[in-house]
């Protein structure tokens, strides 16, 4: 099998494991931001669930959460990526929201993360605000955050992340040697020189997401903010697409970005690659890609 075959085969054995018995989800922490990265996690995970004919019943960020979501039965789904451990309060804010307000008989589940806690306390408020949850599953993406949360979650699978879900991703061919395209945020390193980063949103997503992101502040904004599933899965997608555009221009892909270097290898494009502050590629290419036939050199 090829790399792609490969990995798709892993995404989805692991994904079955962590949504066993699951036939409809609430999906909430859409990543509702101009991560490309996050927004192939998104379009993974919706791909996966129309693949296993599971119906998404809403969607939501987390600044559009709403009441109902937290009285939900149905199964709810906390986006994977990597914002676990206290980089990213909003998120951690969120997790632990749902963790504790939801109905105890209302299975949680955390999509495929990346796991690194700032701080022994911000480990003990997972322990303490979360992982005492008894209808948890917790889907982690490396060895290394496996093992940080086996003592704390009964409910623990290993699993790749949900952009293998996607298959082959079609792109135009390259127009130059190669694309460098370098992280510019908290995880950043500084050390793999100049380059690009992902770019903001087209004008229409921007728009959406500012009127989103004032649902908490504006309650009558929700109105006219896009609900359907369908609407917020072609957002994924469009937000994905301006992704391989940028990689595509290269013959190969250099980059400190861990879904720049999985969307490139999605695409068939060799990738030279350099971790960021985490570890966080390092540690996944270890536990999925070195056996893989991943095209990858490291710097």
């Amino acid at each position: 099998m090829s790399y792609i075959e490969i990995m798709k085969q892993r995404a989805g054995e692991a994904f079955d494991r962590l949504h066993d018995g699951v036939e409809s989800i609430e999906f909430t922490d859409f990543p509702d931001h101009a991560n490309i990265g996050d927004g192939a996690i998104a379009a993974g995970q919706f791909q996966y669930w129309e693949n296993r004919g599971i119906r998404v019943r809403g969607v939501s960020s987390f600044h559009t959460l709403s009441d109902k979501v937290l009285r939900a039965e149905d199964p709810v789904f906390i986006n994977g990526g990597g914002n676990l451990g206290g980089l990213y309060e909003h998120h951690s804010a969120h997790r632990y929201r749902l963790a504790e307000r939801l109905p105890t008989s209302t299975l949680l589940l955390q999509g495929a993360q990346s796991v690194h806690f700032t701080s022994p306390a911000d480990h003990e408020e997972f322990r303490r605000r979360m992982a005492t949850r008894e209808n948890l599953r917790v889907a982690v993406r490396d060895v290394h955050s496996f093992e940080l949360l086996r003592p704390d979650v009964e409910h623990l699978t290993l699993s790749p992340d949900a952009v293998h879900h996607l298959g082959l991703l079609e792109s135009p061919a390259p127009t130059q040697k190669e694309v460098r395209l370098v992280r510019r945020d908290p995880e950043a390193t500084g050390s793999l020189g100049s380059g690009v980063d992902w770019p903001k949103d087209a004008f229409f997503d921007r728009t959406t997401a500012w009127l989103s992101h004032r649902t908490k502040e504006i309650p009558a904004l929700r109105s006219i903010v896009p609900t359907a599933p369908a609407l917020w899965s072609a957002r994924s997608r469009r937000r994905l697409q301006r992704g391989v555009a940028i990689l595509a221009q290269g013959e190969r892909v250099v980059t400190d970005r861990l879904h720049a270097m999985l969307i490139a290898l999605q695409m068939g494009r060799p990738v030279v690659v350099k971790d960021n502050s985490t570890g966080k590629l390092r540690k996944y290419y270890d536990t999925w890609l070195h056996d893989a036939g991943a095209d990858v050199t490291w710097i």
